[in-house]
């Protein structure tokens, strides 16, 4: 998917009959995706189950650039989470070991403390991040979306022949 066919999506997404729900667990896997480092399986397979299930991919995308761009605010802290989780609990030192020589479990990088840590983390606030985006998509369908539409740089952009022909061909 390009950027500009990200932007399609997620300006459709907005704009079209996407439940508030669909766009919170959206987002909410966007914001585990950009906690993740990208150079593994565990974010491969996240990504995977972002397209997946019925979520708005295009707003998780979007998230997950955002957060991504964020990763040095988090990093130190996912860092002390993993080191306590891989080197501090020595009651998982057995389970991190067989994890470890499992097929295919080393590539998800788990034996990394910012990778783990960052797991960790994100799926602590899979939760809360997404209540607050179904309460923002909620608040967005009921009260800004006619808003939206009715404003001068949207009405301008209908009006344009090459935005028309744009989202009509699906490119």
């Amino acid at each position: 998917m390009t950027p500009l066919g990200i932007l399609r999506k997620l300006v459709q997404g907005l704009t079209q009959n996407s439940s508030p729900s669909e766009v919170a667990l959206g987002a909410a896997f966007g914001v585990v995706i950009g906690m993740v480092p990208k150079a593994n399986l565990t974010a491969q397979l996240l990504l995977v189950l972002l397209m997946l299930l019925r979520t708005n991919a295009a707003v998780g995308l979007a998230v997950a650039a955002a957060v991504s761009a964020l990763g040095a605010v988090y990093d130190p802290l996912a860092n002390i989470v993993g080191y306590a989780l891989l080197v501090k609990a020595t009651a998982l030192a057995g389970f991190w070991t067989a994890l470890y020589n499992a097929p295919f479990v080393p590539w998800t990088a788990f034996n990394n403390t910012i990778v783990l840590g960052n797991l960790v983390l994100g799926i602590m606030v899979f939760v809360p991040a997404y209540l607050s985006a179904r309460r923002a998509a909620v608040y967005y369908h009921e009260k800004l979306a006619e808003k939206v539409r009715q404003s001068r740089l949207v009405r301008y952009l209908r009006r344009s022949w090459a935005v028309d022909w744009y989202f009509r061909t699906g490119n």
